[in-house]
């Protein structure tokens, strides 16, 4: 019996001459589907099986894998298809959705988070060191890695004017405490307010601040590197958007 998933393609790989296999994030985990056919020009199930098309799919179980019966485009992103570094980051976001996944739970948060960060890249409507950094930061939330902001970890003082931020731990310490320790506080206060502001607030809201130079910056590379040290694994995706950006 065939069975009807809304999903976005997230991974896809050539099998064939006209092949693909399909990777499909939906609100019930990935599923990994053979599309027969898909890569011949004005095939059926040409457009809506291109990376990053939100589609409906009629699937046959098969013994490792379903085989794509039939599918029908729901939702496309255009822009980004025409931006490098747009589409960049748009696989960047699908890497780590792979990696982070958990097995045999519901998934709806995790697309729910994506289709909104392709929105929003899509639209250019937040800009991409904001888009990117949010869902860094609500996708370790999500996977059970939340970094502990609310106040020093040493002495629990609630603000400082800098500090020191430790990224196994997803924890901070003030410039007092920084000192004794011997480390340095680098880190502007206001970009640990803008973590805590983004791991705290409901989805629609977590956009809703600005940072300035050097707490915007000091802010991405927390969530960039916490977001590393925790899968411990080389994300070829994330090397290829930052080389776009840096020439």
């Amino acid at each position: 019996m065939n069975v009807a998933k809304d999903g976005l393609i997230i991974w896809n790989a050539r099998t064939g001459e006209a092949d693909k296999v399909l990777t499909i994030l939906t609100d019930e985990g990935l599923v990994t589907a053979y599309a027969r056919g898909c890569l011949r020009p004005n095939g059926r199930l040409t457009s809506a099986t291109t990376m990053l098309s939100f589609s409906n799919f009629e699937l046959a179980s098969g013994k490792n894998m379903f085989t794509v019966v039939n599918a029908e485009s729901q939702q496309k992103f255009l822009s980004i298809y025409g931006d490098a570094v747009s589409y960049a980051l748009a696989t960047y976001f699908c890497e780590v959705i792979r990696l982070l996944m958990p097995s045999g739970e519901e998934t709806k948060e995790y697309l729910n988070i994506m289709m909104n960060m392709l929105h929003l890249l899509n639209t250019k409507a937040k800009p991409q060191w904001q888009i990117k950094a949010v869902f860094e930061l609500t996708m370790m939330t999500l996977s059970g890695y939340m970094p502990n902001v609310s106040a020093c970890s040493s002495c629990g003082s609630e603000q400082s004017s800098s500090v020191f931020f430790d990224y196994f731990t997803g924890s901070w310490y003030c410039s007092d405490c920084s000192a004794r320790k011997g480390v340095p506080a680098d880190i502007p206060f206001s970009a640990i307010r803008a973590v805590q502001y983004v791991i705290t607030s409901e989805p629609r809201r977590a956009m809703a601040f600005d940072l300035k130079p050097p707490a915007r910056e000091a802010f991405c590379y927390i969530a960039e590197r916490f977001l590393l040290t925790h899968i411990e694994h080389d994300v070829q995706t994330l090397n290829y958007y930052n080389a776009l950006i840096s020439t």
